[in-house]
């Protein structure tokens, strides 16, 4: 049986030991950071195959936002200038629309506005010296066959002319943005909000770095992240301010290519190139705990790099909980001296 006088000095301990755990929790939380909850590479299905011979090099991939159980791809360089509608459940080809409305030469991304239209990045350089690259936008096509002269936006590097294979657009805000393909890490280019189709548009690289070879990307359905493939790993970042909060490597496909969010955001699909190439799905959610951004605007750390950020405050948490708990022992050690 408790002595009466300990009694006393429960219920304050008691808070003390309560004020210590929430503040453990809180900078644990901070200190794992990401609230990102993506499954391992070994959680994923065979969605489809795509069997269509001419879908030899699928460079990019986008769902519907108005059709069910529909996604386009297009093949890149070397091929004809046509967007494929593909059935997703089954990878059967149902619809092809064939686009004019300037020199189309390495098709390598497709991405869909929130205003339903359907944006082809024409910015493939392996060589990195095309002068002519470009956006071509149309309206979503569907299923069926079409012919479409889509709207050319040529575009040009503040920085020489770069290998381009990812065209990411915000599905709140409807920012744009070109991810390069850099060997050494990519740069992000955050297009004007009004486009000129009379004269380039010159973009200017984000003070943030992208991963090693990025070859598509896609955004939450929240708009609140951005999520970069190579060929082996996805990297997911705060549309913010461009910092990594999530990375993990990817089911091994034959030439891993292709990203796309699925309608409700909580799977995504990849694809790759080659013959009889596979879709493939993937868990994902990111909890919306707080607003998505209204602008994308970036603010990255000066040190451009990322992983500083959790790193430190890993380092700094051990620290952080015992100081916390010195403050808890000290103040009980008050209390108790007071009440003596």
């Amino acid at each position: 049986m408790m002595n009466p006088r300990n009694r006393r000095f429960l219920i304050p301990g008691l808070l003390i030991v309560l004020i210590l755990v929430v503040l453990i929790t809180a900078l644990s939380r901070e200190a794992t950071g990401s609230p990102l909850a993506l499954e391992d590479d070994d959680t994923h299905d065979v969605v489809s195959t795509i069997n269509d011979s001419d879908i030899q090099e699928s460079s990019g991939l986008v769902l519907s936002n108005r059709h069910r159980d529909l996604a386009y791809t297009v093949n890149d360089s070397g091929n004809d200038p046509v967007i494929y509608a593909i059935r997703v459940s089954t990878g059967k080809t149902v619809g092809t629309t064939e686009l004019s409305g300037g020199p189309l030469e390495d098709t390598e991304a497709l991405s869909i506005d929130n205003e339903d239209n359907l944006w082809v990045a024409d910015t493939g350089d392996n060589d990195n010296e095309r002068a002519d690259i470009g956006l071509y936008s149309l309206p979503e096509p569907g299923e069926g066959k079409h012919s479409v002269k889509a709207q050319r936006y040529p575009v040009t590097y503040s920085n020489g002319p770069q290998d381009v294979e990812a065209l990411i657009i915000n599905p709140k805000t409807n920012k744009k943005y070109l991810v390069s393909k850099g060997d050494s890490g990519g740069e992000v280019y955050p297009l004007p909000d009004t486009l000129k189709t009379d004269s380039a548009n010159t973009v200017k690289p984000l003070d943030a770095k992208a991963p090693v070879l990025v070859t598509d990307g896609t955004f939450s359905t929240d708009g609140r992240y951005a999520l970069l493939r190579t060929k082996i790993g996805l990297h997911v970042f705060d549309a913010t301010d461009w910092r990594l909060v999530h990375g993990q490597s990817l089911p091994d496909q034959e030439q891993g290519e292709t990203l796309a969010m699925e309608t409700g955001g909580k799977s995504i699909l990849i694809g790759s190139e080659g013959e009889d190439s596979q879709l493939l799905r993937l868990p994902f959610s990111a909890e919306s705990d707080s607003p998505a951004p209204t602008t994308t605007t970036a603010a990255p750390d000066p040190s451009d790099n990322r992983a500083a950020s959790s790193e430190e405050t890993r380092n700094w948490l051990p620290w952080g909980i015992g100081a916390a708990a010195v403050v808890a022992a000290t103040a009980g050690g008050l209390a108790i001296r007071r009440r003596r």
